[in-house]
């Protein structure tokens, strides 16, 4: 996980909601493709795990790729996906970015869940939450080396995504569950941090779901691919100052 500006970019929990993909004809001077989607959530602004579909919401976001070509079969791997977004609506995660840390050796992003387990030798650490974030508008920003598998057809009638990483994320300290990082923001309160696995999962038959240890917390379906222009929306960074001073703190010793 990358402290982009001296930030602490989490949560990545709850991402599993109905995608409906817009693929993007923009590309980069590095080849990359954004493929947007939208989708339907069961569960998001209600009780997590709810299943039942009786008040769906619709959700999007999108993937960055590289070497994707219109028209043909594409794979995805460890070393083609640029970054996931998610942009909720959710009561269980903040929206997201995801950064690949694997994506390239020349890349900006690094592994900072592996850095900090490094650095303090634990899976759980207390640390307050300070900083200046606008909750509205807020994204979680963060960098992870992502374990990645999945296909898009080359009509975009269907597509697989799986994408496994870890990384420390609040939880609260009596059951374990993730907390959204914005729900902490600004508080100065100490919160429990915890090193996570979570995996988002997006399946050919248009279902999908976020987990966090084995724990589902959005979950969708009619997840579909379709031709559309769409702009990144701007991001913004939690300041963790006292983790970074102790950090520091722990390089000096």
């Amino acid at each position: 996980m990358y402290f982009r500006n001296v930030c602490l970019s989490l949560a990545l929990i709850g991402l599993t909601s109905s995608a409906s993909a817009g693929l993007i004809i923009e590309t980069d001077a590095q080849n990359r493709t954004i493929i947007s989607w939208t989708g339907s959530c069961s569960d998001c602004l209600g009780t997590k795990g709810d299943n039942s579909f009786s008040d769906p919401i619709d959700v999007s976001g999108n993937i960055v790729v590289d070497g994707f070509t219109d028209g043909q079969d594409f794979r995805f791997n460890s070393s083609n996906l640029y970054s996931f977004q998610y942009d909720g609506p959710s009561n269980h995660v903040d929206n997201l970015i995801i950064y690949n840390a694997g994506y390239s050796s020349d890349d900006a992003w690094i592994d900072s869940s592996d850095a900090l387990y490094s650095i303090i030798g634990r899976t759980e650490y207390s640390t307050p939450i300070t900083g200046a974030v606008p909750p509205e508008g807020y994204y979680a920003e963060f960098g992870e080396n992502l374990t990645v598998s999945g296909k898009i057809t080359g009509n975009l009638e269907s597509y697989f995504l799986s994408i496994s990483f870890d990384t420390y994320v609040p939880v609260n300290p009596l059951t374990g569950e993730y907390i959204k990082m914005s729900t902490l923001v600004n508080t100065g309160e100490e919160a429990l941090l915890t090193l996570i696995k979570f995996d988002l999962e997006f399946f050919d038959d248009g279902t999908w779901y976020i987990r966090a240890n084995d724990e589902a917390y959005d979950i969708g379906r009619n997840a579909q691919l379709s031709i559309a222009q769409v702009s990144e929306p701007a991001t913004f960074g939690i300041f963790l100052l006292s983790l970074v001073a102790f950090s520091r703190a722990r390089r000096a010793k």
